[in-house]
């Protein structure tokens, strides 16, 4: 039997995949690193560690600022779109719309509702440990900042937890 999902068909009973399960790759996190450097046209990006690495090399796009600073974003190979992350899927990189045109979506949109449940858990987890002083930047900021952007980091938590709280009162109710 098959079912029509999110614009692929998908046999009954196989595992969907989605984006959230993929292995990414972040242009502003390579840029931190020096593997992307400023004006260089392309980088070669990898994926695992040693000899049994899976390397591709992505164009890249610059933008300077007045300030001496910029960005760099990847062209996706697929569409040739500006994109900061990029994923692996069938052996290739393609950017979040690549992907979503090809039906593979984000679980927390599109999973089952126990899929939704457990991505919504495991959000709030992860919000938890960033704010108890996680890793959030390569390049710490001066002045002793323990945690980069912590009010939106709260508010975020703050806002999935109201939001399960809802639904737990929701199903009380019924």
């Amino acid at each position: 039997m098959l079912l029509r999902a999110c614009g692929a068909v998908v046999a009954w009973g196989m595992a969907r995949e989605f984006q959230d399960d993929l292995v990414s790759v972040n242009s502003a996190r390579l840029r931190a690193l020096g593997v992307i450097r400023p004006g260089a046209a392309s980088a070669v990006v990898s994926f695992g560690e040693g000899a049994d690495a899976l390397k591709r090399e992505v164009k890249v796009w610059h933008r300077a600022f007045r300030n001496g600073r910029g960005i760099s974003l990847f062209l996706c190979p697929a569409c040739g779109g500006k994109a900061q992350l990029l994923k692996l899927y069938d052996g290739g990189l393609r950017c979040r719309n690549c992907l979503k045109r090809s039906g593979v979506q984000f679980r927390i949109a599109y999973g089952t509702p126990a899929e939704r449940a457990a991505a919504v858990a495991k959000r709030i987890e992860a919000l938890k440990a960033k704010l108890a002083g996680g890793p959030l930047r390569v390049k710490p900021l001066a002045g002793g900042m323990t945690v980069a952007r912590r009010r939106e980091l709260e508010l975020s938590l703050s806002r999935a937890l109201v939001r399960e709280r809802e639904k737990l009162l929701d199903a009380e109710g019924r």
